[in-house]
């Protein structure tokens, strides 16, 4: 029995749903669909009543996933402590952080981590946006820094206000824009943003919209890419603007114009976010030392 069966019938059960459990684990629905059918077999159980309009769990099913969901931990546990005892640490913090983030931010906080806590070891993985947040809820990650945090499960989250990040403006080259100073949103009135198929990026539209609308005009209008370099590649044939957090500041070197978005409310607030049932002891450490170093000026 394979244990990614077991970790793909857990993520199904909670959706009940083939389409979405196969999206938030990457993989497609008809593996994921011989996945489960090869689990129901090696069983002898059928976990599932399955039909053209809903899919449900049978009373084995319910049982075989509280049972599962608890050796998995387990698994999971052992995996850790032996892995980390063989490398010399006592703990881990798996960290996620959205494409372009990491210095801006992390800042000083893994080297003063480091010389306090030598005996825990940090792992970074970056993502996008909302496959990070799916990872974080899977337990695939211990800790996630994201900016305008609103989940499709935040009652199972628990987010800690770090500071404000300012909002620039990726303009190409060309554009009369690029190069000033900085720029108003009325600047951008007749401009159309660029943007990314995530819900992160989407509340930061819907932020924007909210923003103009105060400011006296409506957006033009929003084109929407799945990946962020697509958009890049929009905004470098002139087909619009984006407006995201100073982290993509470091774009500029790729041949695009950042340009900070002066006025009020031109910002998104940078949370730390964990599940609320964690129990690694490494992270009110880090979120402490996070805060201390906010305190003292970043």
């Amino acid at each position: 029995m394979k244990i990614e069966y077991l970790k793909e019938f857990v993520v199904l059960a909670k959706y009940l749903n083939f389409s979405t459990a196969a999206e938030h684990l990457y993989i497609s629905q008809p593996v994921l669909t011989r996945h489960i059918a090869a689990l129901e077999n090696e069983l002898r159980v059928k976990l599932l009543h399955r039909n053209t309009q809903k899919v449900s769990l049978t009373e084995a099913g319910v049982l075989f996933n509280q049972r599962v969901q608890i050796l998995l931990q387990k698994y999971n546990d052992l995996c850790e402590e032996v892995r980390l005892k063989e490398q010399g640490f006592d703990a881990e913090l798996r960290i996620g952080l959205p494409y372009y983030c990491m210095d801006y931010y992390m800042g000083q906080v893994p080297i003063r981590f480091a010389t306090e806590h030598p005996n825990i070891m940090l792992t970074y993985i970056n993502g996008h946006p909302d496959q990070l947040v799916d990872l974080l809820i899977m337990d695939k990650l211990d800790v996630l820094l994201i900016a305008y945090a609103s989940y499709h499960d935040t009652e199972g989250l628990v987010l800690h206000d770090l500071f404000d990040e300012q909002l620039i403006v990726l303009f190409p080259m060309n554009h009369p824009l690029a190069g000033r100073k900085s720029v108003t949103l009325s600047d951008l009135a007749q401009e159309t943003f660029l943007a990314m198929e995530s819900n992160i990026a989407l509340s930061v539209w819907k932020y924007l919209q909210d923003l103009c609308l105060k400011n006296g005009f409506e957006p033009q209008g929003l084109i929407k890419f799945k990946h962020l370099e697509s958009a890049i590649i929009a905004l470098q044939n002139n087909q619009g603007i984006i407006v995201e957090g100073h982290n993509l500041y470091s774009l500029r070197q790729e041949g695009l114009s950042a340009v900070p978005l002066e006025g009020e409310g031109c910002f998104r607030r940078v949370s730390i976010v964990h599940k609320r049932d964690s129990t690694n002891p490494a992270l009110p450490l880090l979120i402490n030392k996070f805060k201390d170093i906010i305190s003292s000026g970043r």
